[in-house]
């Protein structure tokens, strides 16, 4: 059986989403029994560097051009896996094309399920038109990062016994090798001092919320230089150039801060997760505004400082019961220097407590399986014809002739 992820968010540029096919992967090989996976991807070379166990083709907006149309319809379903494709936060992306495609299964006759994904609040009233029209009535089923993800779609219609409180498939990634890190670290002339691994990013609804993040986040790096003789390591999650980028956000930081000399800018390459974690071993403490990032710092028993641009940062910290967060309006000088000391005068204490949460969000991501489970069910009658009879039966209507 074959099954297709039509929506080729992977590849664009962020490492945590490549962290989370990578997980996928660990899933289908796990629970997969045999499928093969197609999946739609921006950058076909990306995708074979982090994840060479499936096939990939070149992704386009929807389901458009003669390679994807050709997967689409040689696939028996299609597969939602991972990310946020349940936000409007960005505007009408990612949902218009999400619903597109939802459409195209409906209309084609594909079974599809959502494997692991997260859901945020939606603000405007044509996304939640187009979960209820769209969305919702042609999927199968659901699994999700959270329980508030769950009761997110729940609120928006989706029926109860369709939806499964699973996690992330990124927790099922092991620690990095902290050779590379090291590597990294001894190019960049650090190493001598701590340092602070700082990844932030600047997008719009985040600077709504917090207008003061620049000059906020440059006065606490710079006390924390001050005070503590640390070197600041900005790092890049994101790799796209832009102004509400990880890139251009730590530039703007930086040109803030006094202590210019102690904040260094990390590599600008296109990084697999291993190799950003193993970065991120070598700091003695991060901030981050990226829900992956943070997920990094704790895979690699780092402790970390997450300011709650997002649903999911916000879910991510409850699900592992992790204290040190600051919601972006709340965001001060004060605060972001406070619980770094914290993590900088010792282990905090919720550290002890990590190695039993992974294990338990582990458990918990391989629960993505029984909606894996539910939708290869499901594709099981799907064959090549299916299709053509979905377009006969449509052209028969629009003709008036039963099919």
């Amino acid at each position: 059986m074959k099954l297709a992820v039509p929506f080729g968010f992977y590849g664009a540029g962020n490492v945590g989403d490549e962290a989370t096919l990578l997980g996928f992967g660990r899933l289908i090989k796990q629970f997969g029994n045999g499928v093969e996976v197609d999946v739609s991807i921006c950058c076909v070379n990306q995708g074979r560097k982090v994840e060479p166990f499936f096939n990939y083709y070149q992704y386009l907006d929807g389901i458009v051009g003669l390679e994807p149309k050709r997967k689409a319809y040689l696939s028996s379903g299609y597969i939602f896996a991972g990310g946020t494709p349940i936000s409007d936060s960005l505007g009408d992306w990612p949902l218009a094309t999400v619903g597109g495609i939802l459409q195209h299964a409906r209309n084609w006759g594909k079974p599809t399920a959502f494997v692991g994904i997260g859901v945020e609040q939606l603000f405007n009233d044509v996304s939640r038109q187009r979960m209820q029209e769209q969305i919702i009535p042609n999927t199968l089923c659901w699994s999700v990062r959270s329980k508030n993800d769950r009761e997110r779609l729940l609120e928006l219609g989706v029926a109860d016994e369709d939806v499964a409180v699973a996690a992330d498939m990124a927790w099922l990634l092991d620690p990095a090798d902290p050779a590379y890190g090291r590597e990294v670290f001894a190019s960049l002339g650090l190493g001598e001092r701590p340092v602070i691994g700082v990844n932030v990013n600047a997008e719009p609804h985040l600077l709504e919320k917090s207008p003061q993040l620049f000059v906020e986040m440059a006065a606490a790096l710079d006390e924390l230089v001050a005070r503590h003789g640390v070197d600041i390591l900005f790092l890049f999650a994101e790799t796209r150039d832009g102004e509400t980028y990880d890139r251009a956000a730590s530039k703007k930081v930086r040109e803030l801060m006094a202590h210019k000399d102690s904040a260094i800018l990390g590599p600008t390459d296109y990084l697999i997760p291993q190799q950003m974690m193993s970065i991120i071993s070598q700091c003695a403490t991060t901030i981050s505004t990226r829900y992956h990032f943070c997920m990094f710092s704790v895979l690699q028993d780092v402790p970390f400082l997450a300011i709650s641009r997002s649903d999911k940062v916000t879910d991510f910290c409850s699900d592992i019961d992790w204290k040190s967060r600051i919601n972006p309006p709340d965001l001060s000088r004060e605060l972001i220097v406070a619980e770094v000391e914290r993590q900088l005068a010792g282990v905090p204490e919720e550290m002890s407590l990590l190695p039993q949460k992974i294990a338990a969000m582990r458990r918990r991501a391989e629960e993505n399986r029984l909606v894996l489970d539910r939708l290869v069910e499901a594709s099981s009658g799907v064959g090549l014809q299916t299709p053509f009879g979905h377009a006969a039966s449509r052209i028969g209507q629009k003709l008036g002739v039963r099919t």
